[in-house]
């Protein structure tokens, strides 16, 4: 039993340090998706690089997005520093996208490839197979999109994009995880009529866990200069387009801009956690 035992690390003398704290792994993720979706090309500062983060570059990159490294001050990021430059193109299929065991990457990607222009093949370790995906595979086929998932609501998936989507309403059970939301609500600006999310469980199922990320997702809409609306229930809608679209009050809401530019997400908390 002692050989699975760590011993912690102790000071002998009063710790006086100053930290940096680092990049959250959810924040990045969302703000590449929202980079990736933007008129024009932007940085994502300070970002954390993990599996995670890297697969979801990964992604976008298969997808004809541009992700550049940046990491001195001599690369034109505002203020210097680590950065990823993102450079939103046409999105284009025929890809192949490695989610690894990433839950942002397998739930936010497939919203994106639906408005990409071919075939786009998601698959990922043998764990996420495992893992809950048929609220964002519903919700798109609501929408119009076409998906090869074999029946099984799970990877690994086949997404036949077709250069966009209607949008419209959309009912999902996103009791099992509430990134079925967040992953509607971040490429909703991108649909041409928006997108009303609306969670109806299932028999069995409950409320939307962790609320707090889909919390960060509006607020990352806002600060990219999306119109945003909370709603007082379970209902959100997303309005996009090639123009500003006019939806009615008490619902979630955003019309298309750039994300990135002159923006910046502080991390949360969360990662200073450990220290």
């Amino acid at each position: 039993m002692s050989e699975l035992l760590w011993p912690a690390p102790t000071a002998s003398d009063p710790v006086d340090a100053v930290l940096t704290v680092p990049g959250s792994k959810s924040a990045t993720n969302r703000a590449l998706v929202l980079a990736a979706l933007a008129d024009d090309p932007g940085f994502v500062r300070r970002p954390l690089r993990s599996r995670d983060t890297l697969l979801m570059a990964d992604g976008l990159r298969a997808l004809g997005i541009g992700v550049e490294d940046t990491l001195n001050s001599s690369s034109g990021v505002p203020g210097g520093g680590d950065a990823w430059r993102v450079l939103p193109a046409p999105l284009k299929g025929s890809a192949r996208i490695d989610v690894g065991n990433a839950g942002t990457v397998m739930r936010f990607l497939p919203p994106v490839a639906a408005l990409a222009d071919g075939l786009v093949r998601f698959d990922g370790d043998p764990r996420s197979y495992e893992r809950p995906l048929d609220g964002v595979i519903s919700a798109l086929r609501q929408l119009g999109a076409r998906i090869e998932d074999d029946g099984r609501g799970a990877l690994p998936l086949t997404v036949h994009g077709t250069g966009g989507l209607v949008g419209g309403p959309v009912t999902v059970d996103a009791s099992s995880s509430s990134q079925f939301v967040s992953a509607l609500l971040l490429s909703g600006p991108r649909f041409q009529q928006g997108v009303e999310v609306r969670h109806a469980p299932r028999p069995g199922g409950g409320s939307v866990p962790s609320l707090p990320h889909i919390r960060m997702t509006v607020e990352m809409l806002r600060a990219a200069g999306a119109r945003v609306d909370t709603p007082r229930t379970a209902a959100s809608r997303t309005c996009g387009g090639s123009r500003r679209a006019h939806c009615s009050a008490g619902t979630w809401w955003s019309s298309p801009t750039s994300p990135t530019r002159r923006r910046s997400w502080p991390p949360p908390w969360s990662p200073a956690a450990p220290w």
